[in-house]
C-alpha cells in the first residue's frame, strides 16, 4: 500500500523551543477532525517564536523507521524528528 504523501494544512501554536538543536514543540490548533490535540517536537523551515499561530503542513522524519534512542546525539536526533513547513 502506497502512503498518501499529500499532507493536510494545519494550524499550530508554538508552545515550546529547544535553543540547543532549534526544535520547537507545537500543538495543532485546529484538531476538531482528530479525538485529541496533538503535540510533539518538530523542525521546522523557517524561525518560529513561541506563542505564535502558525498555518502549514507537516513532513514526515527523515528516518521514520528507527526507534528513539535517548543516547543520540542531538544532531542525530533533529534527523528523527518530523518537518513543519511554514506557509509564508
Amino acid at each position: 500500500m502506497q502512503q498518501d504523501n499529500k499532507q493536510e494544512i494545519s494550524d499550530f501554536i508554538v508552545i515550546g523551543r529547544d535553543d540547543k538543536d532549534q526544535s520547537y514543540l507545537i500543538l495543532q490548533y485546529n484538531a476538531t477532525q482528530r479525538n485529541q490535540a496533538e503535540v510533539l517536537w518538530c523542525r521546522a523551515n523557517q524561525a518560529i517564536t513561541v506563542g505564535e499561530v502558525v498555518r502549514g503542513k507537516l513532513l514526515p522524519p527523515k528516518h521514520p523507521n528507527v526507534i528513539w534512542d535517548e543516547l543520540l546525539t542531538s544532531q542525530h536526533q533533529i534527523d528523527y524528528l518530523p518537518t513543519l513547513l511554514v506557509e509564508e
